[in-house]
């Protein structure tokens, strides 16, 4: 099933730049993922597969080394066109 999701990173300490980066860099090393970030939030788009096991690893890694993070995640179930920018409603 493919899907899209959105996805934020909010670690709590004062340094939370290089585990937001570092979080980003591990999803786009996997091909089968398609990974856009802007300011506020990344979107990944793939099949549930393939996405699951890579959020769940590289969330892993990010909170061995922080104390507390928080993390928010939207999924649609149907692959959205987030490499198409911003909608506009005029």
């Amino acid at each position: 099933m493919k899907v899209t999701l959105e996805i934020s990173l909010y670690p709590f300490t004062p340094h939370y730049e290089k585990p937001i980066i570092d979080f980003i860099k591990g999803l786009k090393q996997r091909s089968a993922l398609q990974v856009f970030t802007n300011a506020m939030s990344t979107q990944v788009s793939g099949e549930w597969n393939d996405i699951m096991p890579a959020i769940q690893l590289e969330l892993e890694k990010i909170y061995e080394h922080i104390d507390t993070c928080s993390t928010v995640i939207k999924i649609v179930n149907k692959p959205l066109d987030i490499d198409k920018g911003h909608l506009n409603f005029d």
